[in-house]
């Protein structure tokens, strides 16, 4: 069953500075062309999937543990949270929750797919830190 904190206002903003720790991880990875590019997707990928739990847990909202991207996208919408997103892009961005950790499971993503996953990372954080009123992600 699904639990969550007692204060969800502070566990979110708490969630969100690890999104922003996960982001520049992200951003210093993607700016290597030494990394392969399943990296930057892995870390895409982590960085979206806390930070729709972020909002999820902002709104008080249980949510079941996964790393599918839709049902937590979904979830959000339900609260009118985060409609805008490229649900296209969430669902590209599916596969890199687990296959990216492993070179043998995933084939390598090309440049233009890591790019894009960044992207889609970087406006999801922004998005949220909006829908959360987090200045900088942080408060």
């Amino acid at each position: 069953m699904p639990e969550l904190p007692d204060n969800s206002f502070d566990e979110a903003r708490r969630w969100l500075a690890n999104v922003e720790d996960d982001l520049h991880a992200m951003r210093a990875v993607a700016r290597d062309p030494e990394s392969p590019g399943r990296m930057v997707c892995f870390l895409s990928h982590l960085v979206v999937e806390k930070a729709l739990k972020a909002t999820l847990i902002d709104a008080g909202m249980p949510f079941q543990k996964t790393h599918n991207l839709l049902v937590l996208h979904d979830s959000c919408v339900g609260l009118g949270r985060l409609v805008e997103l490229d649900r296209q892009l969430l669902a590209s961005c599916n596969p890199w929750a687990v296959d990216g950790r492993y070179a043998d499971d995933l084939a390598e993503a090309d440049a233009e797919l890591a790019n894009r996953l960044a992207g889609l990372a970087e406006h999801v954080v922004a998005e949220v830190q909006r829908e959360l009123g987090a200045e900088r992600g942080r408060q």
